[in-house]
Order: structure tokens, then C-alpha cells, then sequence
């Protein structure tokens, strides 16, 4: 899996200061680890971390309240993008 070799940390600091960054994790993942989660956290300022209560590395029963986390990021976001260009 490509997702093995990737050094998240690295990866990470490559993402622009500015970037809002949005983590959705399921808390019963076993793909995962939490641990790796809270790390990114930790290296990004602009960052939000959701942890699905239930849900595993796939969301699959919590695709409806996985959608509803995006989209309230993304108007979140937008809504501030609105308000830094007045």
C-alpha cells in the first residue's frame, strides 16, 4: 500500500501554513493508528480533528454523519474565506 510509505510528518510540513486541514478518524480504525492522528495534529496549526465515535478505518456505518463533518469544514472555511476578503 502506498499509504505505508509515506512519511506522513514530512508530508505534512509540506502543506501550506494557510491550508485549513480537516482529520476524520473512526475511532474503533485498526488501519490507523490514533496515535499517528494526534501527531499531525500536533504539526498543523490550521488543523481540526474529528474522532468518530464507532466508526472503522472505512466509515461504513457512518457515512451520512462522515459527509455532514465535511461539508460543515467546508462552509465553515468558506465562511471565513468571506469574511478575511470584506
Amino acid at each position: 500500500m502506498e499509504c505505508l510509505r509515506t512519511d506522513m510528518h514530512e508530508a505534512c510540513l509540506k502543506i501550506d501554513k494557510e491550508c485549513q486541514v480537516l482529520t476524520v478518524h473512526g475511532s474503533t480504525n485498526e488501519i490507523i493508528p490514533i496515535e499517528d492522528v494526534l501527531e499531525i495534529a500536533k504539526i498543523k496549526l490550521n488543523h481540526k480533528l474529528h474522532i468518530m465515535e464507532g466508526a472503522n478505518h472505512g466509515y461504513t456505518s457512518h457515512q451520512t454523519k462522515l459527509a455532514s463533518i465535511v461539508m460543515n469544514f467546508i462552509r465553515t472555511v468558506l465562511e471565513q474565506d468571506k469574511v478575511a476578503l470584506k
